[in-house]
């Protein structure tokens, strides 16, 4: 009777574990949702896309953000001036408890946004371009 109340228990924190631990992911990291915010800009990401709204440009791809075991990612989309049209573009960057650090590159190579913070939650107060 003690070896089955064992694995009763057993079976119920690996049940616990299991949900605790059943974060949305797909095929090659960590889905993450959410949204970040400074003076720089707005970071959204859902489980289908991600957006960015700076001061300056915004930009989008069409695909969630995925992070590798190091909290980072580097996807592909398009980034342009507001009002103007979009190139494609590569948003990378990292997370690490409530912050994303991200940065834009146009397809070039060229820096379209430098490395920006951003904050789980804030509003974007953006500054002027």
């Amino acid at each position: 009777m003690r070896k089955l109340g064992l694995f009763v228990l057993l079976g119920a924190v690996a049940g616990a574990a299991w949900q605790a631990c059943k974060s949305p992911a797909a095929p090659g990291g960590v889905l993450l949702t959410g949204s970040w915010g400074s003076p720089q800009g707005r970071l959204t990401a859902t489980q289908v896309s991600t957006q960015f709204n700076g001061a300056c440009g915004v930009g989008n791809t069409n695909e969630p953000l995925l992070l590798d075991k190091k909290g980072r990612f580097n996807m592909v989309g398009v980034y342009g001036a507001r009002g103007a049209a979009q190139s494609a573009a590569r948003f990378k960057g990292s997370v690490a408890s409530e912050k994303v650090m991200l940065r834009v590159m146009l397809a070039d190579s060229s820096q379209a946004v430098a490395p920006i913070e951003l904050h789980l939650g804030q509003q974007p107060a953006l500054a002027s371009c």
